[in-house]
């Protein structure tokens, strides 16, 4: 039976759609009260909360401590201060109202290139703003430069916020022994660890519900959540919060928020000789689950800054620090699509500063072929590919739209390599039930990906049974040991190979039972189809019925297996839109967007071609929509949806999306991760394309009607 690589349905979706789900909010449990969270309205003051019977403080979740709840001094708008809990959340948010504060204003900055000089501390605890300053270097670019025609500027990567539909919650009861909770996350058991670091009590069960998306912005656990479940266990009732939709904009899910300032130097021929430049990230407020996170995007951003291309004489000079806003982290894509964003823009800068077809001049920089694996500068190892044919196939699109693009319509491209499948482990479970049905468990956090699919399709094929008889089953810290988690495009690929290599040795365990059913030595066992033969004497059993006689005899059938992650691996595409610009209304529309990508062995080519879509509709938003925008008091402006602008439907192109195969990764799956590739590559892709029609660079987004 083959499933790896057929377009089946997500078996996910027929309860989600019908309205069978069940996210935190809908989960119920007697005497629940809820929680609300005072939020600072200063970006920087020492402060003073009264106290009274029913308003929690800093000094009652994490006494003589700012963080996770400020006690003494709060660093960014939006930072919780205080909590009360109430019958309804109705009530909860009335008592927000009679809590008196008192603030001293302390000095304060926003803009990071200001933050690195350490005139104003973000923080009076922090001995620096600069989280960290990295430098990246390989060869002798200054030298170069000098040598070479030469472009320089800055690039802005801007703040965004990642919104999911459902925003953060939880719910946690503290039944006297065991502390239990259901979370919106994106992996429950990396939440137990937190909770077990924070709270010093290990008996704690995390439950992921169903989750309504996330982007990254779930991964961490989050100041308002290790509150709750300590106030939980203080109080003994079930305690539940889940934030409006303003508060979940102005405190969490900030991400990008880049800038690079450059110069790179080129031949007339279009042969990129050196690239020299600094690479700012703002972290945002002072929050080590958020900071660990986020700087270690600005590393991505800085190390795969080189992209695709041969560029061996560089210099990278990379910042992380300190502003008192929002504290950023993980946005689809993670520091690739800021680096490929950069990257590719000084590509087109280039290519029309030559006059150069922007296929031609990217064959003149790629990796070529035959020097698989590569190491690039800044020591990125991209695994397999082939970067010449894939821009090769990329042209007969390329041509089509051209031929397509009307008055005022023009064509951008970008292409991109980036880096997917983290470690350093992942953690599949596979068992089979005494009624035939096959049970797979896996430790990492599905959230709306499609992938319990691909799980149940290598389950499936692995052991040549109907995928109707396979089961998947998440995001409970009971049901299996241990798990990392979904993000980094890892989920397929790397609980995938858990997931297959979980599968081989239950068949393993299968075929020997088989053996002893049907008195016959392992190596006389034939297998197929669900079936089990002795080839001996041909007496034959079906699978249900070796698991029944595995189950009366004592023989295991639940088979756990943790799959390490030696090295992470490199999918690549190149995507291309057609876009009209209308500089008289400021009207910027996509037309059509193609995307030609190579995610190694492709498990679902329907479930991947849909987050292609997803990835790529975020990567235009931010490119035409999307940014925070925050005032000089460090106030969120665009706090809900109506000011916040995300595209709708009416903003989607027409998509056609193809793919290749050739560079298979060296997991079992085969496959690299397509997750996340569309918000890699499709920002620059449109920046481009509106670059093109206007003649003139660009170097902020989003581009307004007003710039036009």
């Amino acid at each position: 039976m083959q499933y790896i690589g057929k377009p089946i349905r997500r078996i996910e979706d027929p309860r989600l759609i019908s309205g069978k789900g069940s996210y935190v909010d809908d989960i119920k449990l007697p005497g629940e009260m809820f929680v609300a969270f005072l939020r600072s309205t200063k970006p920087h003051a020492k402060i003073h909360v009264k106290k009274t019977d029913n308003v929690f403080t800093g000094d009652d979740i994490n006494p003589g401590k700012d963080f996770p709840i400020a006690s003494r001094e709060t660093t960014y708008v939006g930072q919780p201060i205080a909590a009360v809990i109430a019958k309804d959340r109705y009530e909860a948010y009335d008592l927000l109202e009679s809590i008196e504060v008192e603030y001293e204003d302390l000095p304060y900055v926003l803009d990071p290139t200001e933050a690195i000089k350490d005139e104003v501390k973000v923080y009076s605890g922090l001995k620096s703003n600069i989280y960290f300053q990295k430098t990246f270097s390989s060869g002798n670019p200054e030298k170069v430069l000098s040598e070479s025609l030469t472009l320089e500027g800055e690039l802005i990567n801007q703040r965004v916020i990642a919104s999911p539909i459902e925003p953060r919650g939880i719910l946690a009861y503290f039944d006297g022994q065991r502390l239990n909770v259901w979370a919106s996350t994106q992996s429950a058991h990396f939440m137990r660890r937190n909770l077990v670091e924070f709270l010093g009590f290990t008996n704690i069960r995390v439950i992921q519900p169903d989750v309504g998306g996330a982007f990254g912005s779930k991964i961490i656990t989050h100041p308002e959540q290790y509150a709750v479940a300590k106030l939980a266990m203080k109080l003994g009732v079930p305690l539940k919060w889940v934030p409006t939709r303003t508060e979940e904009m102005i405190s969490a899910g900030h991400g990008r928020d880049k800038r690079f300032k450059f110069k790179v130097g080129f031949t007339r021929d279009g042969k990129i000789t050196a690239l020299v430049g600094t690479i700012i990230g703002d972290l945002g407020a002072p929050y080590a689950d958020a900071n660990d996170d986020e700087s270690g995007n600005v590393l991505s951003t800085s190390r795969m800054i080189l992209g695709p291309y041969k560029i061996r004489d560089a210099l990278i000079t990379s910042y992380a620090v300190h502003t008192n806003k929002v504290p950023t982290t993980s946005y689809r894509g993670a520091g690739r699509p800021e680096a490929t964003y950069f990257i590719e823009r000084i590509v087109n800068m280039i290519a029309n500063e030559l006059n150069m077809d922007p296929i031609d001049i990217r064959l003149k920089n790629v990796i070529r072929p035959e020097e698989m694996p590569y190491e690039s500068a800044f020591g990125i190892t991209y695994d397999s590919g082939n970067y010449v044919e894939i821009l090769n196939k990329a042209r007969e699109y390329y041509n089509e739209l051209k031929s397509e693009a009307g008055k005022d319509e023009c064509i951008g491209l970008a292409m991109y390599v980036e880096i997917t499948a983290f470690g350093p482990w992942e953690v599949a479970r596979v068992f089979a039930k005494s009624d035939g049905k096959i049970i797979a468990i896996t430790g990492s956090g599905p959230h709306g990906q499609g992938d319990a699919t691909g799980f149940a399709q290598i389950v499936a094929e692995t052991l040549q049974i109907p995928i109707e008889n396979v089961e998947v089953r998440w995001g409970d810290t009971d049901i299996i040991e241990d798990g990392i988690g979904t993000w980094g495009s890892r989920t397929i690929t790397v609980g995938g190979s858990a997931m297959l290599k979980a599968s081989e040795e239950l068949k393993r365990r299968l075929i020997e039972a088989a053996a002893k059913m049907l008195q016959a030595d392992v190596e006389e066992i034939d297998y197929s189809e669900g079936k089990f033969t002795n080839k001996k004497s041909g007496k034959s059993a079906t699978i249900s019925e070796v698991i029944s006689f595995a189950y009366k005899n004592g023989i295991s059938l639940d088979v756990t297996y943790v799959y390490p992650v030696s090295k992470p691996t490199t999918p690549y595409g190149v995507h291309m839109a057609l876009v009209s610009v209308d500089k008289e209304l400021g009207k910027i529309k996509v037309k059509k967007y193609v995307a030609i990508d190579d995610i190694g062995k492709v498990i679902n080519p329907l479930t991947a071609e849909g987050q292609v879509h997803g990835g790529v509709m975020q990567g235009i938003a931010q490119a035409l929509y999307e940014e925070a925008v925050i005032d000089p008091q460090g106030n969120l402006v665009n706090s809900n949806l109506d000011d916040y602008a995300f595209p709708t439907a009416v903003e989607s192109p027409k998509y056609t999306w193809t793919y290749i195969e050739r560079g298979l990764s060296n997991h079992p799956t085969g496959s690299k991760g397509v997750g996340e590739a569309g918000a890699v590559v499709s920002t620059p892709v449109i920046v481009n394309a509106v670059e093109n029609c206007l003649g003139k660079r660009i170097y902020k987004i989003p581009i307004k009607p007003d710039e036009l």
